[in-house]
């Protein structure tokens, strides 16, 4: 008798349920049906770039569904507030779980908590401990090839750097030629000592000397001695010794210009001396040049046939140690990568776990479940002393705060609508507005085959429309742009 009535008692429990889903069913399906238009449609002339339908206006959905079938405790119903047709506001409470089964599932999390927690640190543990283990091991194995690439860089290197000496050489060789030949080309020399410019001096020295001995009436006498320098000044026709007191101050001009010109003279001569031996010396410094550029060139090349034969068999050498090396490398790679996928699923399991202990909390923290919005009680999974449906929909009501447009679409323009699509909702004596589509039903609306058409559901931006109501939805345009093509309806005016 006793099994009897429990199992009397599930059957009814499965009808009241199987009753439950129906009514919703039934009522969902009659609130997305369009209904006759209650004035004059708002129906603009079809377009290629958009879809025209009609539909109605309904209150939309809300429903509290459950997440939790992670949990082995069983939560026991306590007490339901509310049945079927009932109405219910915002935080209203609808269930109630028992104490009891609630802390056992609370304690059942937070020992998974901590499992996953204690898992996770020896995780870390152990990835530390074998990742330094691999490295060791993988340093011991790549010693070698690492000698070899320090070997293969010594040869190389010095191999090279022979190659650069003599080349460095032979361009200093060849730039220090180019700069001698350059030199004597464009009379460097000659300008470096100034000395064109000191023999101008001297000769216009000489000149203005003689322009004022002559003028002075004044003439050399050269006393027997050959050198000019020597030569006294005199006046004409006195002879040496003769000098005329009277004419101090022209003597003294005269003899500061022939001073003047000799030291001319000295500078000219000695800047042609100089000159004369950078000369030489550029010209001795060109041919030392050309048979240094010779020997360079030749080191040169002798330098690059031993580097190319040292590369070749440092490569050998080289190649061989790098393939133990690159197996110890995948090696290694291979194993923390493996490290590293376990400690980061006993991440995810800590991180899992924590996140269902939160779950719980936030659905059930005081032990009751509470209404979201307000609207009338369509579904209730639930009985007082029985266990809770943890997964799937709990609760189903409606929600008087979301408002739907229900569209009909023809077959022939259902694929070209697709979730996330916008549409202008026109609703005669209010305003255009924008709707979002969220859901396009997969199953056919029509009761016969001669005419297939689809439900397509939008969510409008303004809602404050009142449910029941017909529109004209066209998609693939925000309300604006239909106010601008087509002009707004307004309360008591048809278009």
């Amino acid at each position: 008798m006793k099994k009897r009535g429990i199992l009397v008692c599930a059957i009814l429990f499965f009808v009241c349920v199987a009753g439950g889903i129906g009514y919703v069913t039934l009522c969902n399906q009659n609130s997305r049906l369009p209904q006759e238009p209650d004035g004059p449609p708002v129906r603009p002339e079809p377009e290629e770039s958009v879809v025209v339908s009609t539909g109605v206006t309904s209150m939309g959905m809300a429903e509290i569904e459950l997440d939790l079938d992670f949990l082995e405790t069983e939560l026991v119903v306590e007490e339901v507030y509310v049945s079927s047709s009932d109405q219910v506001t915002k935080g209203m409470k609808i269930l109630k779980i028992t104490d009891n089964s609630l802390e056992e599932a609370l304690r059942e999390l937070e020992r998974a908590k901590m499992d996953a927690s204690l898992a996770y640190r020896q995780g870390v543990i152990t990835y530390e401990t074998e990742c330094l283990e691999a490295e060791n091991t993988r340093k011991k194995s790549r010693i070698a090839s690492e000698y070899a690439q320090t070997v293969y860089e010594d040869t190389i290197a010095k191999a090279e750097a022979e190659v650069a000496k003599a080349q460095r050489e032979a361009t200093q060789a060849q730039e220090l030629e180019e700069e001698y030949t350059t030199a004597l080309e464009d009379g460097f020399y000659e300008t470096e000592y100034e000395v064109e410019e000191k023999k101008a001096a001297y000769e216009k020295n000489v000149a203005l000397f003689f322009e004022k001995l002559d003028a002075y009436g004044y003439e050399l006498d050269d006393d027997g001695d050959d050198d000019p320098n020597t030569f006294e000044i005199v006046k004409k026709g006195k002879g040496s010794g003769g000098g005329n007191p009277d004419n101090d101050g022209e003597t003294t001009v005269l003899q500061l210009l022939k001073n003047e010109y000799q030291e001319n003279k000295e500078e000219y001569d000695q800047a042609l001396k100089d000159c004369e031996a950078a000369t030489e010396k550029a010209r001795a410094g060109i041919a030392q040049a050309r048979d240094q550029v010779q020997a360079s060139l030749l080191n040169l090349q002798e330098a690059q046939i031993s580097l190319e034969k040292t590369r070749v068999s440092a490569q050998a050498d080289y190649d061989e140690s790098i393939i133990h090396g690159e197996k110890a490398q995948a090696v290694y790679e291979t194993k923390v990568k493996s490290l590293r996928e376990t400690l980061d699923g006993l991440a995810d399991a800590q991180e899992e776990a924590e996140e269902r202990y939160e779950q719980l909390v936030e659905v059930l923290g005081d032990g009751f479940i509470k209404a979201e919005s307000d609207g009338t009680i369509l579904m209730i999974r639930a009985r007082e002393h029985t266990t809770l449906a943890v997964d799937g929909v709990l609760l189903a009501y409606s929600d008087g705060e979301q408002i739907q447009v229900t569209a009909s679409v023809d077959q022939a323009d259902i694929a070209r609508i697709a979730v996330g699509d916008v549409g202008a909702i026109a609703v005669e004596g209010y305003d255009t507005c924008t709707g979002v589509v969220v859901q396009i039903d997969p199953v056919s609306a029509s009761e016969g085959r001669a005419s297939v058409s689809y439900n397509v559901i939008l969510e409008p931006e303004d809602s404050s429309l009142p449910a029941n109501l017909s529109a004209t939805v066209v998609f693939k345009m925000t309300g604006e742009e239909y106010d601008r093509k087509y002009g707004a309806w307004k309360k008591g005016e048809e278009e």
